[in-house]
């Protein structure tokens, strides 16, 4: 027979109610208190009533915030089309999303529109964060009220978040360096790098230099351009650099700034410089077709997109397997 919330709260001595807040990690708790339930229930070997929980679903509104930068980023609309095939599949459900898009890495701003969203009652938020303690402290406050958040294609460190989805930018950066030592064991790397507020950015690069510092010694960074996700900036700078350098043969693009540094790179016709990036947008794919992006590292937007909505959706009633 399966075990009751009344059994747990009977033994763990307190009410029905701190038990569901506890196991729905519903915030108001005593830490020593929510311990004692969470031993008990595991103890009793409790297992949550899916179909109960779904049914109650039914009854009320589900309201996702998601906050993503802006439509010029195509990884990110391949994101939303991920997100929308699963609002299609739950469309029974009573699900609502709104959708911010932010067009700057500015953290008061971010803060804002979370309070804004927060202030439309929304049941659970999804979020491309801000690497910042600020953005820190706002996620934590959010699930000490119960309300499940979610990051998504890169995370935050420290945070309270439930859930992370993306991939593992370390990794990615690793397969990067490994695409770099199988083009040139000794190339010479011209490195574009992004927002210094994104974590997966931070991290595709640590694990792409200690990658090369670990099998390939024999490649050199001659410079490294942080472009802020910017084509337009990204564009003149490797237009300066790569003159300056005649050395450079490969350019890794850590950002979103690869339309301009194939353009520059295109006023070089007799250098023979090759492209590795990330994504696998429909840009990025025409520029693998016409030669000019040498290798790309997949981040499946459309998958991650989807599983967003499954992970919200699955705090509420764990139906969607």
């Amino acid at each position: 027979m399966a075990v009751t919330i009344k059994e747990i709260a009977s033994i763990a001595g307190v009410s029905r109610g701190t038990v569901d807040r506890v196991l729905n990690n519903r915030g108001k708790v005593k830490p020593e208190v929510e311990e004692r339930v969470r031993r008990v229930a595991e103890s009793l070997n409790y297992k949550p009533n899916s179909a109960a929980k779904a049914m109650a679903t039914l009854r009320k509104k589900l309201l996702f915030g998601i906050i993503l930068p802006g439509e010029e980023h195509a990884f990110f609309v391949q994101l939303m089309s991920g997100i929308n095939k699963a609002k299609e599949e739950l469309s029974d459900m009573r699900i609502q999303t709104i959708v911010r898009e932010m067009q700057s890495h500015n953290v008061d701003c971010y803060l804002q529109v979370i309070d804004e969203l927060l202030d439309l009652g929304i049941t659970a938020l999804a979020l491309f964060p801000l690497d910042d303690p600020r953005i820190v402290e706002k996620i934590n406050e959010i699930v000490a009220r119960g309300i499940p958040v979610v990051t998504v294609t890169s995370d935050i460190e420290n945070s309270a978040r439930n859930c992370y989805v993306g991939a593992d930018f370390v990794k990615s950066g690793q397969l990067a360096a490994g695409l770099v030592g199988l083009i040139k064991s000794n190339a010479s790397v011209l490195v574009l790098t992004g927002a210094s507020k994104i974590l997966s950015h931070k991290q595709r690069l640590r694990g792409f230099f200690e990658t090369l510092e670990k099998h390939y010694p024999k490649v050199k960074i001659v410079a490294t351009i942080n472009s802020n996700d910017d084509k337009y900036y990204a564009y003149e700078q490797v237009k300066k650099v790569v003159k300056e350098h005649e050395e450079i043969d490969v350019v890794l693009v850590v950002d979103s700034s690869l339309q301009g540094v194939c353009e520059a790179l295109a006023t070089f016709p007799d250098r023979s410089i090759q492209v590795v990036c990330f994504d696998d947008t429909p840009i990025i794919i025409n520029l693998l077709e016409q030669n000019k992006v040498c290798a790309t590292v997949s981040m499946q937007a459309q998958e991650q997109g989807y599983m967003v909505m499954k992970s919200l959706f699955n705090f509420f009633t764990g139906a969607m397997d």
